[in-house]
């Protein structure tokens, strides 16, 4: 056996898609959560297994935004929708409405001057006032 080789473990917990166990694995990119059923479901997340934050998909409004790896290792939020929604943003969702706008997400922003949020809307320019 290879360092390169891990068996998948069951960690007793259902599969949101299909309720089969997922399983810990190793791939390409490190170790990550998948489910028993593939190649029938391709359900996967990261191995630390954040079930997300409290922040709705702003476009479907039917799932959640969760925290994500890219093979880079910068942190961004995706929808958990994916690939039926493909919404994702690289500040920390806050599950506010803008004031301005009417959108249904703020982010988080750090600035050398403080914490604000901003709107999530791209075509609004809200920004709140400095904590």
């Amino acid at each position: 056996m290879t360092d390169n080789f891990l068996e998948p473990q069951s960690l007793g917990v259902p599969c949101p898609r299909c309720q089969r166990d997922l399983q810990l694995k190793k791939g390409r990119y490190g170790l990550f959560v998948g489910c028993s059923g593939y190649p029938d479901c391709d359900y996967m997340t990261s191995a630390d297994f954040d079930p997300g934050t409290d922040a709705p998909c702003p476009v479907c409004q039917a799932g959640k935004l969760v925290q994500k790896t890219s093979r880079f290792g910068n942190s961004f939020y995706a929808c958990d929708h994916y690939p039926t929604c493909k919404y994702s943003v690289n500040l920390p969702p806050v599950a506010q409405t803008c004031p301005t706008c009417e959108f249904p997400l703020l982010l988080k922003k750090k600035t050398t001057a403080g914490e604000r949020l901003i709107c999530a809307n791209d075509s609004c320019d809200y920004k709140s006032s400095l904590k």
